[in-house]
């Protein structure tokens, strides 16, 4: 009789463990409803699995069910509360939900547990950084700089750079902008991401003072994304400084087209068409700028 409990007992035990498995595989490639059916299933009868509780939370995150993905990894950072990932994936869900301040204990925890890890330093530096915590982003920006893989460096530098940025030490700032471009692999510069380094650096030179040298890394990004609006505006902010009137008003109208709402953009190309002397469009962009700051 024990022989066939002892059976039956490691009979359900791999059972669980192969349903378990199924259930991250579904998460893993993408087919969400199968997954959360598969381990919503796994918590109902074993209410005290904690990577359970995980993969359910991490598959409701990820189907943009961030509200109900709260209390399965609340459940799993109390069952595991060494477990990195469980933290991080609480922390992130947390951000999701616009609540920044809260996610810092569980963003904190995950990078204290997993220094290595690629992403629990980085989410909690730049959780710090969108509450204006500059200083406070220094410390975990540097173990994120030193777990990020090849294929992140570049992404870490630039946000280390706009750290530095903020805390108005542009030398710092200058050598993190320039590693981030030098590091930087295909596609991770494209305007999708909204986050080329070449566009921040150029803007933060021409804040510098050093309108021409931020020319070439502007020129560059807005070659090599022509789609990218914020690139052919700094681009333009840059040429219309520096009087280049016609190139100015081409970038410009090409940024104001891919994102009619940017009041800015509007602006400086009123002031394009004005110091061209084409009056009536020049008058016409600026009250489209006007509008969209009192608008916001």
């Amino acid at each position: 009789m024990l022989l066939v409990l002892l059976t039956l007992t490691v009979a359900n035990g791999l059972l669980r463990a192969q349903s378990l498995a199924a259930g991250i595989s579904a998460m893993e490639g993408g087919r969400l409803e199968e997954a959360e059916r598969i381990l919503s299933e796994i918590v109902r009868q074993q209410p005290d699995s904690a990577d359970a509780n995980l993969y359910l939370g991490i598959t409701r995150f990820r189907a943009g069910r961030s509200a109900m993905a709260r209390s399965p990894l609340d459940r799993a950072v109390s069952l595991a509360p060494s477990s990195a990932r469980a933290w991080k994936a609480l922390g992130l869900v947390t951000m999701s939900n616009g609540n920044l301040e809260g996610a810092l204990p569980a963003l904190g925890k995950a990078c204290e547990l997993a220094e290595n890890d690629e992403e629990a330093c980085y989410f909690l530096a730049r959780n710090l950084q969108a509450l204006g915590r500059y200083e406070s982003a220094r410390a975990p920006f540097e173990k994120a700089l030193r777990a990020a893989p090849e294929a992140m460096t570049a992404k870490v530098h630039r946000a280390v750079a706009l750290n530095f940025v903020a805390l108005f030490m542009p030398a710092e700032a200058e050598r993190h902008f320039i590693k981030a471009i030098k590091l930087a692999r295909p596609g991770q510069n494209g305007p999708e991401t909204n986050e080329d380094a070449r566009v921040d650096y150029g803007a933060f030179l021409f804040r510098q003072g050093r309108t021409e040298e931020a020319l070439r890394p502007l020129e560059q990004a807005a070659h090599d994304s022509p789609s990218s609006a914020r690139a052919n505006l700094e681009w333009g902010r840059v040429l219309l400084h520096l009087n280049g009137l016609n190139q100015a008003a081409a970038c410009l109208e090409k940024a104001v087209a891919l994102e009619p709402g940017n009041s800015n953009g509007h602006l400086l190309l009123g002031q394009a068409y004005l110091r061209l002397g084409r009056t009536s469009q020049g008058e016409a962009e600026m009250r489209l700028g006007q509008d969209g700051w009192k608008g916001n």
